[in-house]
């Protein structure tokens, strides 16, 4: 399909004294919730023993498979029965396919589907604080037990040992004990009507299939995830139950205990797999020392860094923000430090870097472009080499009652990391003191230059409009190993020379990322259709150099009338 896989070692790559490192387990990226969450439905649904939950957030009523991936509601008579089929060939018997034409496919009610044939179901969900909370967790709590549905709310970030904003940030997903989900995006649409985690990759600037009953449309969410399948999964289990059984021992609900699981049968892969988490001391019974190995695999992976670090990321932070949106005030965060400063070295002895940010990230917009600028201050020669480049991502749109072009950013909600097209890891983990060190998170790591290469080309090729839509989603199927008819996989693999030749070089893929930012931005000065989604990202000071008006709570893209 693409580059043979490299030879790769296990060598310094992986963090130690928590999970250990597999060779006996398959990972599948996703990008972007339409792709995750349709997977995701479709293992619910052909569950037989359990599944399992732990997010930051839920909205038990959103949908999980919409538009496209639905059945029309008075299709030709042949487009039924091969979508039946198609149903069929992922696995589904006739009862689940009866439930799929005939019911909504939201989380809970998908939920209900499986426990009603026998599965135990179990969420945990983070008791978050009103102040702080973008859903309500005893809202969600109440529609999943209507349901029938186990649901707890976990408190364990609260007490005078923590600190105010910690959270349990986690988002995983357990079927069967044999399969598992862990990355960026938790089943939610936020309680201000905003932020609907499912999105197709063309994050379309307005759709129907997100608009929301105020009649809101959310802004586009870029994001990626991760399935895995063999031992790595039961790792992913633990995690779960450990969180789960010292939830319910603290507050004697021993009945609902869950014991000690095998583990699941090995796989074959090519790849090198290692789950990480971040856990803060004092959290769980069983972290009695902070559990930090997200933060030591990118401490070995932007060290062992020789061509090329791509980085997706909510925050890039130094330091660490509590509040006041003013980076000097914020305190150390030791982990950050250590971080940026790989990141330094790997600038200075060659290394192509390129990071995308979201334009309006929900706090702290000062604090990545603090970190920006220290790289490019102390690392001059990337800068003239064009070796280091921050985007983010929009999108344009053509409104009929004014006549004028309009503008939107896309949120970028996606932790993942990409080394030499050789090393990745997608999960919940930001880049931020958050992330490194004061939040509970969990992400999954790869040594397999097919996986790595594969997401970079997808994750390219998407933000610079590379590919018709068809093109692209083709693409993705055949990246992730599911089964395409003649005609899709010819495109699939066309799609995929495409990219080749634009995009195989990290450096080169990194210029044409670079003219199309700059291409769009002067397309967005002149009020013209932006060409895939990709901008310069710009920092406080280069946005007022260019005339534009930056909020640190909008960005410079944000329209006061874009909904």
């Amino acid at each position: 399909m693409y580059s043979e896989s490299k030879e790769i070692t296990a060598t310094d790559w992986w963090a130690l004294g928590d999970t250990p490192v597999r060779r006996d387990s398959r990972v599948t990226y996703y990008v972007d919730g339409q792709a995750t969450f349709m997977e995701m439905c479709l293992c619910f649904m052909r569950a037989t023993r359990s599944i399992y939950l732990a997010n930051w957030g839920m909205e038990p009523d959103m949908l999980l498979v919409r538009g496209e991936d639905l059945l029309p509601e008075q299709p030709e008579q042949n487009a039924r029965a091969t979508y039946i089929e198609g149903l069929r060939a992922q696995g589904l018997q006739e009862a689940d396919i009866n439930f799929w034409l005939t019911h909504r496919l939201s989380v809970k009610e998908v939920l209900a589907y499986a426990l009603s044939k026998g599965v135990e179901v179990k969420v945990l969900l983070w008791k978050a604080k009103k102040a702080f909370a973008v859903y309500d967790p005893q809202a969600a709590h109440d529609k999943l037990t209507e349901m029938g549905i186990t649901c707890l709310l976990d408190d364990s970030a609260e007490g005078i040992l923590h600190h105010q904003i910690e959270s349990l940030h986690q988002k995983v997903t357990v079927v069967d004990n044999e399969i598992a989900f862990v990355g960026g995006l938790d089943p939610l649409i936020e309680k201000e009507d905003d932020f609907d985690r499912w999105d197709t990759p063309e994050h379309p600037f307005d759709t129907p299939l997100r608009r929301t009953k105020s009649g809101k449309s959310p802004h586009g969410w870029h994001d990626t995830h991760a399935k895995i399948t063999g031992l790595a999964a039961g790792d992913v289990a633990l995690n779960f139950r450990q969180r789960w059984n010292d939830l319910i021992a603290r507050h004697h609900l021993e009945q609902l205990h869950i014991p000690e699981q095998p583990m699941p049968a090995p796989v074959e892969s090519q790849s090198i797999v290692q789950i990480a988490r971040t856990v803060p001391k004092h959290t769980y019974s069983f972290d009695k020392e902070a559990i930090l190995g997200i933060t030591q695999l990118y401490d070995h992976a932007f060290t062992n860094a020789q061509q090329s670090i791509y980085l997706e990321n909510q925050y890039f932070w130094q330091r660490a923000y509590y509040g006041v949106d003013i980076s000097l005030l914020g305190r150390d965060s030791a982990e950050m430090e250590e971080h940026i400063g790989q990141i330094i070295e790997a600038l200075r002895r060659g290394v192509t870097m390129s990071i995308i940010l979201p334009d309006h990230p929900n706090v702290g917009r000062a604090f990545s472009d603090a970190a920006l600028m220290r790289l490019r201050n102390e690392a001059p020669e990337a800068v003239k080499e064009s070796r280091l480049h921050a985007f983010c991502l929009a999108t344009s749109h053509f409104k009929m009652e004014d006549g004028l072009l309009h503008y939107r950013p896309i949120y970028v909600h996606s932790k993942a990391a990409i080394i030499d097209d050789t090393w990745s890891t997608v999960g919940s983990g930001n880049l931020n003191n958050r992330g490194m060190h004061d939040d509970t998170e969990i992400n999954v790591a790869t040594l397999d230059s097919f996986l790595a290469h594969g997401l970079r080309l997808l994750l390219q090729a998407e933000h610079i409009g590379l590919l018709k839509p068809e093109e692209l989603a083709a693409a993705s199927r055949l990246y992730r190993e599911q089964n395409l008819d003649t005609q899709a996989r010819a495109l699939a693999e066309k799609a995929f020379q495409q990219m080749e030749e634009a995009l195989h070089d990290p450096f080169q893929a990194v210029q044409l990322m670079r003219q199309r930012a700059e291409e769009n931005l002067q397309r967005y000065k002149e009020r013209e259709p932006l060409v895939g989604h990709l901008l310069p990202y710009l920092t406080a000071e280069e946005a007022a150099q260019h005339n534009l008006n930056v909020r640190e709570d909008h960005g410079w893209i944000e329209e006061p009338d874009a909904h």
